[in-house]
């Protein structure tokens, strides 16, 4: 019996590791098909997102540049300021009194600020500038107006314009995030942005007169 077990041991030893290495192999093999099957998804997201941004190269920092106008991160009462600034010298409107509110913070992310002024000139003038107040860029909207007459074809308009901005995102989506194109609704929307008055940026350049003194502080 013992000689009968010593002769079966060897061959008992090796079924016991073909099983163990079997099973571990088998588990192995799982493993790296399911590698094989998530390199293949980030590959075709990958291409995917390549396709979109190839698609969209030549007009892609145009688009970005409008939305950020439209809806910057930061408080905008400054732009929209000179922006009411042009709209009435384009419509021969005197504009006064021009201020800004303190900042308003909405439960969504959305914040807003209201401009106020007075205007003056004629009612037709005046309804005219309120009609385009909708596109200009930061996206601003009528918020109050009260229309006066001061004297004959002279009207006064106390008006109150709201404007908004937003946070940008902090966070960009993963490399293996599917990336959606733009909807129909979306690009109407930047359709939208695009035909919005945008503000004007103006730019001094430095001085290359060799004039004057080379320091400012010398007596």
């Amino acid at each position: 019996m013992l000689t009968v077990l010593k002769a079966f041991l060897p061959l008992l030893v090796v079924v016991i590791l073909f099983i163990i290495v079997g099973q571990f192999g088998f588990g192995k093999i799982s493993d790296i098909r399911s590698e094989i099957e998530t390199a293949k998804s980030d590959q075709k997201i990958l291409t995917q997102k390549l396709d979109i941004l190839r698609r969209i190269e030549g007009n892609g920092e145009q688009s970005s540049n409008l939305v950020v106008t439209a809806l910057p991160e930061s408080n905008p009462s400054l732009l929209v300021t000179s922006q009411v600034r042009i709209l009435a010298g384009k419509n021969g409107l005197t504009v006064g009194s021009l201020k800004a509110s303190s900042p308003a913070a909405g439960t969504t992310g959305l914040s807003s600020v209201n401009i106020s002024f007075n205007i003056m000139g004629s009612r037709s003038q005046i309804e005219t500038f309120i009609k385009e107040v909708g596109s200009i860029a930061p996206i601003t909207i009528v918020d109050r107006i009260k229309i006066t007459e001061s004297g004959p074809g002279t009207s006064m308009g106390g008006i109150t314009l709201k404007s908004f901005w937003a946070p940008f995102p902090t966070k960009v989506p993963a490399v293996s995030q599917a990336l959606t194109d733009f909807t129909p609704a979306e690009q109407q929307t930047l359709e939208e942005l695009r035909s919005l008055t945008q503000p004007i940026f103006s730019q001094i350049p430095a001085s290359t007169s060799s004039s004057g003194k080379s320091d400012p502080f010398a007596p």
